[in-house]
């Protein structure tokens, strides 16, 4: 059987040779070639965010950003028109007027966040373990949250902030510039819960961390725990916000509230390849015999504490789930996605303490990753732009003729992407019904009817009361999808409906009042 321990003069064979030759290159340009990836993963994703057509979440984000001051914005916010802070739309607010088209200024903040991301975890790593191996970590990173690289919400940014978090925090511990790094600190846990305030769990591998350094150490400091106190104080000053947004929780969309079998969602969603990753550590250590050979020890790994502060950052999750199910009832896993950086530091450390002996093993894994992140970047690059959810019910009208009546979109998410991407005359004609009462039966959830009152009050989007739309309109065009509840409603109420175009996707209905 093949061991992973080879002889010394085995070792001058080419592919040995070639491996310690990546090894050393990567070890003497370090900054070089993470500047080469970074870049390249900067470029493409710009690329992205030009070519993609934004969903629901982000036109929400731009609708939000285009209230204008900072103040309108909060109070939008508070109205109801969002759920998530008003950070973000802030941010994209700002450099709306120097962007162009939309999309890019909405996803921008995001995309440099997530780079800002790649880039801590490479220093994070770089500190620790050989370069090879923190390009690793950077490399399951990317693969576990890529596509908040182009999502037009906070998450993307936020994940630059807790990876910076990390940084400043190893930096606080081993610099003689204490004061730069924790205000850096400071203003990365603040900053991040000011985007998302599920952020604020960041705190908890944090301290963890820290006390277990300072017990080992036996002694006592306080200035890390100090640096802390600012994200508390980000959710005092958003107290009225988060007052506002008790409303949604009452009856929220039901795969958001919080329950147990989200643990497993969330892992096979963000831990598969840094689960993979680690397994081959581990079965490298298990077939390798004793060869009295002493692994290479030029980084020594991470120390305690720092395996336990990204350890409890990998479960956090779990943590998180917990809580919400006592106090917001509300979980969604996107709002822990930054445990990804978590799991792919810690996966990448023990391969580094596994097969740092036996560079070949890093080297093979490496070069999947990568393998891996290019077929993904270049698919993403070759698929078509279509609409997200609502391309199924666009191409369907496509069949509807010119006229006046008004077309009723049965789908919220639907509804906000071809306001925004329908050509004029369809887009003029577009309507959006609400009735409370009838989304609570049917889905047992009004979280669409808060949202979209909000954005009724602050958009110029046609979104009206059910009752209302009927009572005017004795004759108009229906496009849902078939678990939608308005056509089931509409025939129970004695409606005739005269399907126009069928697909198993999406239904347009002639309707015509009783």
């Amino acid at each position: 059987m093949t061991t992973l321990s080879v002889p010394v003069h085995q070792r001058r064979s080419g592919i040995y040779r070639l491996t310690e030759h990546l090894n050393s290159g990567l070890e003497a340009h370090f900054w070089g070639c993470a500047a080469i990836l970074v870049l390249v993963f900067f470029a493409v994703s710009v690329v992205q965010d030009l070519r993609l057509k934004m969903w629901n979440d982000e036109i929400v984000t731009l609708y939000v950003a285009q209230q204008g001051s900072p103040t309108d914005i909060v109070k939008a916010t508070r109205d109801g028109m969002d759920n998530a802070p008003p950070l973000y739309p802030i941010l994209v607010s700002a450099i709306l007027p120097f962007f162009k088209p939309d999309a890019l200024a909405v996803r921008l903040p995001s995309t440099l966040g997530f780079v800002a991301m790649l880039m801590f975890v490479l220093g994070f790593c770089r500190r620790r373990v050989s370069g090879l191996y923190a390009f690793i970590a950077a490399l399951l990173a990317f693969i576990s949250c890529a596509f908040y690289a182009t999502e037009g919400r906070s998450y993307g940014l936020v994940l630059g902030c807790v990876a910076g978090a990390l940084f400043c925090w190893q930096g606080a511990v081993a610099s003689q510039r204490r004061a730069l790094w924790l205000a850096s600190l400071s203003f990365c846990v603040a900053f991040a819960t000011a985007l998302h305030f599920y952020s604020v769990c960041l705190l908890l591998p944090l301290a963890a961390g820290e006390l277990l350094r300072l017990l080992r150490q036996k002694k006592m400091e306080y200035s890390v725990f100090l640096a802390m106190l600012p994200a508390i104080l980000v959710l005092v000053i958003h107290y009225p916000l988060i007052a506002a947004s008790r409303k949604y929780l009452a009856h929220f969309w039901a795969p958001g509230v919080a329950s147990w079998h989200q643990v497993p969602d969330f892992y096979l969603q963000f831990a598969l390849a840094p689960a993979a990753v680690m397994l081959v550590g581990l079965i490298a250590v298990a077939i390798r015999p004793d060869s009295g050979e002493e692994p290479a020890a030029d980084r020594p790994a991470l120390p305690a504490y720092e395996w336990l502060a990204v350890g409890i950052l990998a479960l956090a999750p779990i943590v998180v789930i917990f809580v919400s199910r006592y106090t917001t009832h509300v979980f969604l896993l996107r709002y822990t996605a930054w445990a990804a950086i978590g799991l792919a530091i810690l996966s990448a450390s023990v391969l580094y303490v596994c097969c740092r002996a036996v560079p070949l093993v890093g080297v093979a894994v490496f070069a999947v990753l990568l393998a891996i992140v290019m077929i993904r970047q270049t698919r993403s690059l070759r698929e078509e732009p279509k609409l997200r959810q609502g391309d199924a019910i666009f191409r369907q009208l496509q069949s509807v003729p010119d006229g006046a009546e008004p077309v009723v979109i049965a789908y919220d998410h639907a509804f906000m992407e071809l306001s925004y991407y329908a050509a004029p005359a369809l887009r003029e004609r577009l309507v959006y019904p609400l009735d409370r009462t009838l989304e609570l039966r049917y889905s047992g959830a009004d979280l669409d009817y808060l949202l979209l009152s909000g954005m009724r009050a602050h958009t110029r989007l046609k979104i009206v009361d059910l009752a209302t739309l009927l009572n005017v309109n004795p004759h108009f065009i229906l496009a849902a999808r078939p678990n939608d509840y308005l056509p089931e409603y509409l025939r129970q109420s004695g409606y005739r409906l005269t399907p126009i175009g069928s697909e198993t996707e999406a239904v347009v209905y002639k309707v015509g009042k009783p």
